[in-house]
């Protein structure tokens, strides 16, 4: 049920939309749709009391109830100097639970750019309908589904039965991210009309039977509805509504380390390392994570006239970030341009070598940064990070320089991923780490770089 719109300019803008987004769901193919005028008429009656009513889980649950309708679209609209503030909420049918949310500011207010938001967002929610069908009829191992001959369903093809156990709720926004299920059977279909169709199970996981309202989900991809349901499988990693993140990559490149006097030495290798990241996303905007990494390198002499000709390095990094994700079209997996802040170390643990400048070395400190990541195409995704430590502090294992003058660090990566599955991700990219210190007494300098490929996975919970 789309519910009463209302906007902050005496419904000019209101009911125009409510007029294109009805005109819209009753032409598309995922949902039923019908007017309730009846129901409509008696809520133009609160008009002034409206948003409180629609406010109250009882009454958004009798509407369901009054109106059959398994979910309630609720838009609200703000038209203000800078833009019109534009929020979508979609509630269950026990006036509680919501299902999908986005809230976004548009620098217009024209209802063209409003109405297609509101829908973009609402094909977004289409993707997270965790069935294709429900059960609304069992006669002992038949059952007859909610979808038929005009959603393309077809005698044969063949599906697996699921029941909702539990939903999951995101800890800080209450909202619905997931459900818990269990298998319950596999089954064909024998039978079609236009709205619906029969079926007969073929097999039992357990000693549970079929109920009303149990999810159908169809194997075969080789029709209409077995499409959309492919294009959630594929695109279910556009929506909002996870936990966060974790990804583990390998590193190959190459390292090296540079001493300046009056003289350069130089020592170069290659390098390979793991990296675990580990990502919360408190909210749509707000996340938190933590990065560790890992690498082994030989470097041998490059420039310079060297007591050693080579020296073995591990380099160590973590960093803790805290960050604000700023959503350019609304959209949680559209554009991306994030900004933040937190500790950085890095650490490279050379063999000590005093007559070459060499030992174990350490810069930390505040860590700021920003990163920014778009969609390609609707599998591929490319992104860019820029960070670096503010004034870091210096550390060497055995005092050779002494007391630093300047130090530097900075981080660049750039790459991209590709979406393997719904919830995995594979990521490539290439990466250059610099850091750097010049030294008061002695006027030498010392500089550390990383120039590495990194190929790994994502894992979305």
């Amino acid at each position: 049920m789309l519910l009463p719109i209302k906007d902050t300019v005496g419904g000019a803008v209101a009911y125009k939309v409510f007029e294109d987004l009805e005109r819209y769901l009753k032409d598309g193919d995922w949902c039923y749709y019908q007017s309730n005028s009846q129901i409509l008429d008696i809520l133009g009656n609160f008009k002034k009391n409206l948003d409180t009513y629609l406010e109250n889980p009882k009454v958004l649950k009798i509407l369901s109830e009054k109106t059959k309708a398994g979910s309630l679209i609720k838009i609200k609209i703000d038209t203000k100097s800078r833009g019109t503030e534009l929020q979508i909420k979609i509630i269950g049918e026990n006036g509680e639970d919501v299902y999908f949310s986005e809230k976004t500011v548009l620098k217009t207010d024209d209802n063209t750019v409003i109405v297609q938001t509101l829908k973009n967002w609402l094909e977004l929610f289409e993707k997270t309908i965790p069935y294709d069908a429900r059960i609304i009829g069992v006669l002992g191992n038949q059952f007859t589904i909610d979808l038929g001959k005009l959603s393309g369903i077809r005698s044969g093809d063949e599906l697996f039965i699921e029941r909702p156990v539990r939903k999951k709720r995101h800890p800080l926004l209450k909202e619905i991210v997931d459900w818990e299920k269990e298998k319950i059977a596999e089954g064909k279909i024998f039978h079609t009309a236009k709205n619906q169709a029969q079926g007969k199970v073929t097999i039992y996981e357990g000693n549970k039977r079929l109920k009303l309202e149990d999810w159908v989900n169809f194997k075969r991809k080789d029709n209409v509805q077995v499409v959309k349901q492919e294009k959630f499988d594929d695109s279910s990693e556009y929506e909002f509504g996870k936990m966060g993140r974790l990804g583990l990559f390998f590193h190959l490149g190459t390292g090296s380390a540079t001493a300046i006097d009056n003289t350069q030495n130089k020592i170069k290798g290659f390098i390979l390392g793991i990296d675990i990241t580990g990502e919360i996303w408190a909210t749509r905007n707000y996340w938190a994570s933590l990065e560790i990494s890992r690498k082994l390198g030989s470097l041998k002499k490059d420039e310079g006239n060297l007591v050693n000709n080579s020296n073995s390095e591990t380099i160590s990094k973590y960093k803790i970030k805290m960050g604000y994700k700023y959503l350019p079209m609304g959209y949680f997996y559209g554009p991306q341009v994030d900004g933040f802040l937190g500790y950085g170390s890095y650490t490279y643990g050379l063999d000590t070598q005093v007559a070459d400048g060499f030992t174990e070395f350490g810069f930390k400190g505040l860590l700021l940064g920003a990163r920014g990541s778009m969609p390609i195409q609707k599998q591929f995704r490319a992104h860019m990070e820029l960070s670096f430590l503010f004034n870091p502090g210096f550390e060497e294992e055995v005092s050779i320089y002494g007391a630093t003058d300047t130090a530097s660090s900075y981080s660049l990566e750039v790459g991209g991923s590709y979406f393997y599955s719904p919830n995995i991700s594979i990521l490539g990219a290439y990466g250059v780490t610099s850091n750097k210190a010049k030294f008061k007494t002695t006027g030498e300098s010392l500089k550390l770089k990383e120039n590495t490929f990194k190929v790994g996975a994502t894992f979305t919970f």
